[in-house]
């Protein structure tokens, strides 16, 4: 699933799913280099290559707004 804002993209990638399904990430690129991962069920950083403070507080904005929608998705796409 992706969800874009202008430059700033979220993403659930499949190669998290794969990699690490008991523990959903929300990636955040921005002009199409990733910047960060995020807990989907926490919004915490996971992973911070290069987040600046607004998009910690963009991410987990935004993030909190498709959360269940995305949790439900990422436990469909894991329990197959």
């Amino acid at each position: 699933m992706i969800e874009s804002f202008g430059r700033s993209i979220l993403e659930l990638s499949d190669e998290d799913m794969k990699s690490n399904p008991q523990n959903p990430v929300v990636r955040l690129y921005d002009d199409n280099e990733l910047i960060g991962k995020f807990s989907l069920t926490t919004l915490e950083v996971v992973e911070d290559i290069d987040l600046a403070d607004y998009d910690i507080k963009f991410a987990e904005f935004e993030i909190k707004n498709v959360q269940k929608e995305w949790l439900d998705f990422w436990r469909n796409q894991t329990s197959s």
